[in-house]
C-alpha cells in the first residue's frame, strides 16, 4: 500500500512537469535573419557603440557656433581702503593763452569708497572662419569614423549571432541522430531480449547492449543541455530573456558570392569596416594638413567694444569703439613648417596603411572562399558515407531479426556508423565555422 501511495504521488508530481514541456513543434520558430534583426534592434553593446556617434554629432554642433560673434562682458567691482593723490605739475595740460593749466601744482585725492566699471565686448572672426570650415569638416569624418566603428560593431554581432545559430543548427543535427541511434539501440535491445528467451544469446551480451544504450542515452540527455546552453547564450546575443525557449530554422541557401571569387572580392573590398576605416583616416590626415596650413593666415577679426567708468567722477560715462583687429606671428623659427611637413607624412602613412589594409582584405576573402569550397566538399562526402553505412547498418539489423546475422555484426556495424557519424559531425562543424567566416569577411551588414 505504502509503494502505491508513492507511485500515485509521483505520478501526479510528473503530470504538470509534463505539461509544461511543449513539444518541439509548438515552440515558436527563429530564423537567422529574425535572429540577426533582434540582435540589431536589442544587443546592449550595439547600443553602447551608438553614444561614440552621438558624441561626434555634439562635437560638430559645438565647432560649428565658432562661426558666430563672440560676446564678452565684465563687471568689475573695487573699493579702496587708502586715498589715492595724483600730482598734476603746473602746465601739465599746456597754456590757455598766456595762462598754464593748472595755474598751480596741484593734487587731486580721490575719497575712499566703492567704485566700479563695465566692459562689453563683441568679437566677430573673420579669417578664422575659414580655420572653423576646415575644423567642421575633420569632425565631420570623425562622426564617420565613429558611424563606421558602430557599423563594425553591428558586423561583429551580425558574426557572433550567426555563429551561435550555427552552433545549435549543429548540436540540433547531433541530437537527431542521436536520438536515430538510441532508436536502434532500443530496437536491438528488444531483439536481444526476445532471443535471450529463446536462448539463442547469452546474458552478457543481452547485457552489453544494454550499456550500449545507457550509453547513447547519457550522449542524448547531454546533447540536449548543450542544446538548452546554446539557446541561452544566442537569446543573451538578442537582448532577451535566456529563458525564451525556440527551435531554429533551415539557413538561407549558398550566398552568389561562393561561387565567384571576383565578385566576393569587390563586394569585400567595398563593404569591409577596416577599409573604409582606413580611407576615412586619409581624409582625416588631409583635413588636418589644411587646418595646419591655415595657421599662416593672419588672424583679422571686427570687435565692438563698450566701456562705462560708471563710478568714477571726471571719467566719461560711456566709451563705445568698432573696429579692426589684425595678429600675426611674422617669424616662428619654422614652427609651422616642421609641423606640416609632420602632416604630410601622416598623409603618407595614412595612404600606404590603406594599400596594405586592401591586400590584407584579399588575401583573407581567398582563403575564406577557398576554405569553404573545400568544407562543403568535404561535408558531401561524410553525407554520403554516413547515408551508405546506415542503409549498411539497417540492412544488418534486418537480418539480425530474421536469425540471419550474429550480434556481433550488429554491433560493428554500429560502432562503424558511430564513427561515420562522428565524422559527419565534424565535417559539419568544419562547414558552418567556414560559411560563417566567409560571411564575415565579406563585410555585409
Amino acid at each position: 500500500m505504502p509503494r502505491l501511495l508513492l507511485t500515485l504521488s509521483l505520478c501526479i508530481l510528473a503530470i504538470p512537469t509534463a505539461a509544461q514541456t511543449p513539444p518541439t513543434d509548438a515552440l515558436p520558430e527563429l530564423t537567422l535573419s529574425q535572429a540577426i534583426a533582434e540582435a540589431q534592434e536589442n544587443n546592449r553593446l550595439i547600443k553602447m557603440s551608438d553614444q561614440g556617434v552621438l558624441y561626434s554629432n555634439d562635437a560638430i554642433l559645438a565647432a560649428q557656433t565658432q562661426r558666430y560673434p563672440q560676446f564678452n562682458v565684465q563687471l568689475i567691482g573695487s573699493y579702496l581702503p587708502t586715498a589715492i593723490n595724483i600730482h598734476i605739475p603746473q602746465g601739465a595740460f599746456g597754456n590757455v593763452g598766456e595762462t598754464p593749466v593748472p595755474n598751480d601744482n596741484s593734487v587731486l585725492v580721490t575719497n575712499p569708497k566703492f567704485s566700479g566699471l563695465s566692459l562689453v565686448q563683441v568679437y566677430q572672426p573673420l579669417s578664422k572662419l575659414y580655420d572653423a570650415h576646415l575644423n567642421i569638416e575633420l569632425l565631420k569624418v570623425g562622426k564617420r569614423l565613429s558611424e563606421e566603428q558602430l557599423r563594425q560593431q553591428r558586423q561583429q554581432v551580425n558574426t557572433s549571432v550567426k555563429e551561435a545559430y550555427y552552433s545549435l543548427l549543429q548540436t540540433q543535427s547531433a541530437l537527431d541522430a542521436a536520438e536515430e541511434n538510441v532508436k536502434a539501440l532500443h530496437e536491438v535491445d528488444r531483439t536481444t531480449e526476445q532471443f535471450l528467451k529463446e536462448k539463442t544469446v547469452l546474458q552478457y551480451q543481452s547485457t552489453g547492449v544494454k550499456a550500449q544504450l545507457a550509453q547513447a542515452e547519457l550522449q542524448l540527455v547531454t546533447l540536449q543541455d548543450t542544446l538548452q546552453t546554446q539557446k541561452e547564450n544566442l537569446n543573451n546575443l538578442l537582448g532577451r530573456d535566456v529563458r525564451t525557449d525556440f527551435r531554429v530554422s533551415g539557413v538561407p541557401g549558398p550566398l552568389p558570392e561562393e561561387q565567384d571569387l571576383e565578385s566576393a572580392r569587390r563586394i569585400a573590398l567595398e563593404n569591409r569596416t577596416e577599409v573604409r576605416q582606413a580611407q576615412f583616416k586619409i581624409d582625416q590626415a588631409v583635413f588636418s594638413r589644411r587646418l595646419q596650413k591655415a595657421q599662416y593666415i593672419p588672424e583679422i577679426g571686427g570687435q565692438y567694444m563698450y566701456f562705462s567708468p560708471f563710478t568714477i567722477q571726471g571719467f566719461p560715462e560711456n566709451v563705445n569703439s568698432i573696429g579692426l583687429s589684425l595678429k600675426w606671428d611674422v617669424f616662428d623659427w619654422g614652427y609651422k613648417r616642421h609641423l606640416l611637413d609632420e602632416k604630410d607624412r601622416t598623409i603618407a602613412q595614412s595612404r600606404l596603411n590603406l594599400t596594405e589594409t586592401q591586400s590584407q582584405v584579399v588575401l583573407d576573402i581567398d582563403n575564406r572562399f577557398r576554405k569553404l569550397r573545400e568544407a562543403r566538399a568535404q561535408l558531401k562526402v561524410s553525407e554520403l558515407s554516413q547515408e551508405a553505412e546506415k542503409e549498411k547498418l539497417d540492412a544488418v539489423l534486418e537480418q539480425y531479426k530474421q536469425k540471419a546475422a550474429l550480434l556481433s555484426s550488429v554491433q560493428t556495424e554500429e560502432s562503424n556508423m558511430a564513427q561515420t557519424a562522428a565524422q559527419y559531425q565534424q565535417a559539419l562543424a568544419n562547414f558552418w565555422t567556414a560559411r560563417s567566416e566567409f560571411e564575415k569577411s565579406l563585410g555585409e551588414d
